[in-house]
């Protein structure tokens, strides 16, 4: 459990690897883990889903736990909502996007074994998707890397935004002891 609670979105073209990465590190860090692509296969009816799933993570955001998502915010108006509900809710918004080249991508979702979509489908995704903007909170990994460099770059990130003492409380430090160094005291 991380000390401060961040709302994390994971974001990127279909098949850069996000929903890999993001179900990972929630279970890594045995944290909630909200995929809203998972729930609207689950709910299947398009005008239920959206009220299940606000439903679900406004419960959720009562725990003051880091929470991961992972199946919306291509569009910069759902990171923007999504970064506006982290606040009002007292989390720090953190958007993690992987990259990968289109052609890798390609490879895993709509070509080869297992295809999740078709070529279609695959661009339509491609198209749909906003570069995040400078204004956004965003970190960068890529796709194509370990999950373990993905993680370590994250909680890089995630450790350099905790205040250091000089923005908030000092911390207390006892005063000096004296130390009896062969019959001296020493301050």
């Amino acid at each position: 459990q991380m000390s401060r609670p961040y709302l994390l979105l994971a974001i990127g073209i279909p098949g850069a690897g996000k929903s890999t990465f993001a179900a990972k590190f929630a279970q890594t860090f045995n944290t909630p883990f909200i995929d809203y692509s998972e729930i609207a296969d689950m709910v299947g009816d398009e005008k239920v889903f959206p009220k299940v799933t606000k439903y679900v993570v406004n419960q959720l955001l009562l725990t003051k736990q880091t929470i991961v998502f992972d199946g919306f915010g291509d569009k910069v108006s759902d990171r923007r909502q999504f970064a506006e509900m982290a606040h009002k809710h007292g989390y720090t918004p953190l958007i993690i996007w992987v990259q990968t080249e289109p052609s890798t991508a390609e490879l895993r979702v709509a070509k080869g074994k297992g295809a999740k979509m078709s070529v279609e489908q695959f661009d339509k995704g491609v198209l749909g998707f906003q570069n995040p903007t400078k204004s956004e909170p965003v970190l960068v990994i890529s796709g194509k890397h370990t999950y373990a460099s993905q993680a370590r770059a994250v909680l890089k990130r995630l450790a350099s935004d905790r205040p250091s003492p000089e923005d908030g409380k000092r911390i207390a430090t006892p005063p000096p002891r004296p130390t009896n160094i062969r019959g001296r005291f020493i301050s």
